[in-house]
């Protein structure tokens, strides 16, 4: 046999499966990383509250970054590039954190900075991994569809032209009326009167 179809079926089931392990993973280094910061964290805190917050906001900030970084695939009609808001928030975030664990890890000696900025690399590489595939997708379902598609065009199409229009559309100013502008309104000897003189007198 020219052809291992054990081997095709393996492939096909790993194609179903890796969506959901590669989303997984990703949330698990997620996970773990603002647990291990929260616990390096916890250890310096000064009361429960301190210890509390060092849990509670590196979770925040990873579930800020995964938004952010993901907002975007909401809507289908919105097409991102290979330099997309998506890939600039992960990359600036991997930076920031790489910089964190930097000063909390480095009383603990090099291994332990090593291992975690790691694994936060390794998050960001998955990050961007699924970011890419997904925008593949997206636009692959969006082009199939050649109604919506040509809805997408029309709508960039006239915002295009909106914006020029309103570009070229010159800035109005009210005309001023001048100070000595005057409204004149009928004096008394001017107005006319209903008087009617009487035969006789």
């Amino acid at each position: 046999m020219l052809v291992n179809h054990n081997f095709e079926r393996a492939i096909r089931k790993m194609r179903r499966i890796l969506p959901v392990l590669s989303f997984g993973l990703l949330i698990g280094t997620y996970i773990i990383s603002a647990l291990i910061m929260g616990i390096f964290h916890a250890e310096n805190s000064p009361n429960l509250g301190f210890k509390v917050a060092a849990f509670l906001v590196p979770l925040a900030i990873q579930a800020g970054r995964g938004t952010l970084v993901f907002f975007f695939q909401l809507n289908p009609a919105r097409i991102q590039t290979k330099f997309s808001f998506g890939v600039i928030a992960a990359t600036t975030l991997l930076l920031l954190s790489l910089s964190e664990a930097y000063f909390v890890m480095q009383p603990y000696g090099v291994s332990w900075t090593i291992s975690v900025s790691t694994l936060m690399l390794i998050g960001w590489v998955i990050e961007i991994m699924i970011l890419r595939e997904t925008m593949f997708a997206t636009q692959m379902e969006l082009y199939r569809n050649r109604e919506e598609w040509q809805a997408m065009k029309d709508f960039y199409r006239a915002r295009r032209e909106f914006e020029q229009f309103m570009n070229g559309v010159p800035e109005t100013t009210p005309t001023a009326v001048p100070e000595s502008f005057e409204i004149s309104t009928p004096s008394e000897s001017s107005k006319p009167t209903n008087h009617v003189e009487l035969p006789g007198k």
